[in-house]
């Protein structure tokens, strides 16, 4: 630093010249050090929030994960109720009939027709037992992460007529009418062995809560919304308190089936499933008390034949 006054400075003016610059020097380093400081509190200020963002990553992965093991044990619980509970009386029921039938074969003579009888009781109660554990199984099934459809082309009419055909005997001993209104044939693109069982979870359940000599109606239309298949029974209709647990795992609704069949609270929770899978949609309309109500699949217009 150099000084030029035109005179020679005093002692007094070169002690103030020697202090200012010894303070200026010392001001220097002060401003390089703040600014080092302030280099140093953004860098960490930079690390502590990327440390942050790596945290709250990891706590929202645990948080996700404990979700799932808890949703996991939920439907462990579920699935355990639901075996202890529906299984219970099927199995009450053969055990109980197979007894009886050990009597009466122990007769001198042995009363066949009434062990027939117990038979068809027995063989009443496994089916039950034999529908419930097929519905767990797909339930489980379609809860796997990697399920993969596997589409086809497909005749959809011919699909909804298998199904119709499927239920017709248990429709015929109660007494009802179960009719088709659509297309010969409609054809389309899906899992046909899926699409087949989402059909048929909303034709079983018609049968099953209508009451005996009601009427199902089973409608399949197609337009540039896609395919629709639509169930409409003659049940009791859908409460507040039902349209509220629709579709969901293990619920069941109000109706009771009105010839004894069973019903785990799966079936319209699988069928959601397989329709969402397909693109697709379900819905279900109430028609009010005692009259009945409609479920409709819709599949997007892009499953069509020939779609890859």
């Amino acid at each position: 630093m150099a000084l030029s006054t035109g005179r020679a400075l005093t002692d007094t003016e070169q002690t103030l010249v020697a202090v200012f610059s010894g303070r200026l020097a010392t001001a220097f380093d002060n401003v390089f050090l703040y600014e080092q400081l302030q280099a140093a509190n953004e860098t960490l200020e930079q690390r502590v929030a990327e440390r942050t963002r790596q945290l709250t990553a990891a706590n929202d992965r645990l948080t996700q994960q404990w979700q799932r093991l808890k949703r996991t044990n939920d439907h462990k619980a579920d699935v355990l109720g639901t075996v202890a509970h529906d299984l219970k009386n099927p199995l009450g029921v053969i055990l109980g009939r197979s007894e009886m039938m050990n009597e009466l074969l122990s007769l001198t003579p042995p009363n066949i027709e009434r062990a027939r009888g117990q038979i068809e009781q027995i063989r009443s109660s496994v089916a039950r037992m034999t529908s419930m554990v097929d519905e767990l199984i797909n339930d489980a099934m379609l809860d796997a992460e990697d399920i993969v459809l596997r589409p086809a082309d497909i005749d959809t009419a011919g699909i909804v007529a298998t199904v119709i055909d499927a239920n017709a005997p248990l429709a015929e001993r109660k007494g009802q009418m179960l009719v088709y209104s659509g297309p010969d044939a409609l054809p389309g693109r899906a899992d046909p062995d899926r699409l087949r069982e989402a059909i048929d979870n909303l034709v079983s359940n018609a049968v099953k809560y209508s009451p005996p000599g009601g009427r199902i109606l089973v409608s399949l239309d197609s337009s540039e919304a896609g395919h629709q298949i639509s169930v409409t029974d003659s049940g009791p209709g859908l409460t507040p308190e039902d349209e509220q647990r629709l579709f969901g795992r293990f619920q069941r609704l109000s109706a009771r089936p009105t010839g004894g069949e069973s019903s785990t609270g799966l079936g319209l929770f699988i069928c959601r499933r397989i329709v969402e899978l397909h693109g697709g949609r379900i819905t279900a309309t109430g028609n009010g008390a005692g009259k009945g109500a409609t479920f409709a699949i819709t599949l997007p217009p892009t499953l069509q034949r020939g779609a890859s």
